[in-house]
């Protein structure tokens, strides 16, 4: 992602004052920008991500925060777990800031807020963790 567009979700990201925002004071906004791919994971192909960030992109902030766990991951099992539940949460938050309690899209947002976290707990999602684990520990 580039980094103007990364500077944006960063922002909405603190003015929804997600989960995980203390993950900017590890990272540099460069690496921030490096590391924010939009929504999906990075063995996608550019294009089929670029679809799906389109499309459910209400919840980039969540991704953003998401990505940069990933991108310190540890390998652990307990860090990924915490790293999921605090995507759906922040999911969660993003559809509940768009929309008012009664609306049938808020509900519907976070449907598709409970397809992404079953989607990143899952063996796909353990698999961009640990790429990203060994990334990290073969540079």
């Amino acid at each position: 992602m580039d980094y103007d567009r990364t500077m944006k979700v960063i922002e909405e990201a603190e003015r929804l004052q997600l989960e995980g925002l203390e993950l900017l004071e590890y990272v540099s906004e460069e690496e921030a920008a490096r590391e924010y791919n939009g929504i999906g994971p990075e063995y996608l192909p550019p294009e089929i991500r670029a679809k799906v960030t389109k499309f459910v992109g209400l919840f980039e902030p969540a991704a953003l925060i998401h990505d940069l766990r990933n991108y310190l991951s540890d390998g652990e099992v307990v860090r990924f777990d915490h790293a999921n539940l605090e995507f759906l949460r922040n999911c969660r938050k993003c559809a509940n800031d768009r929309y008012p309690w009664w609306s049938w899209k808020r509900w519907r947002a976070r449907a598709v807020a409970k397809m992404m976290f079953d989607f990143v707990s899952s063996e796909f999602g353990w698999r961009a963790w640990m790429d990203c684990y060994n990334k990290t520990i073969n540079q």
